[in-house]
């Protein structure tokens, strides 16, 4: 069977841009308006974080619950 007629079944991979300057999962999540789950956003933020496209810069304490890790998009030279 031709690889190229095979159907792939499920959603269509979503690709994320990344906010420029520092952000938390939370604001992409909100940006993206429901189109991934939180899950989701996490999953793929740390596949970003793996590969050398985001990196960790710090933790907002927040009043109630946990904190919330801040990212930026790495700059490439």
């Amino acid at each position: 069977m031709n690889e190229e007629l095979k159907k792939r079944r499920g959603k269509a991979p979503r690709m994320i841009q990344w906010p420029d300057g520092v952000f938390t999962a939370d604001q992409v999540y909100q940006t993206i308006a429901g189109a991934l789950s939180r899950v989701s956003v996490h999953t793929k933020i740390n596949n970003a974080v793996d590969l050398g496209t985001l990196e960790r810069v710090g933790t907002v304490k927040i009043r109630l619950g946990r904190p919330k890790v801040q990212y930026r998009k790495v700059e490439r030279l």
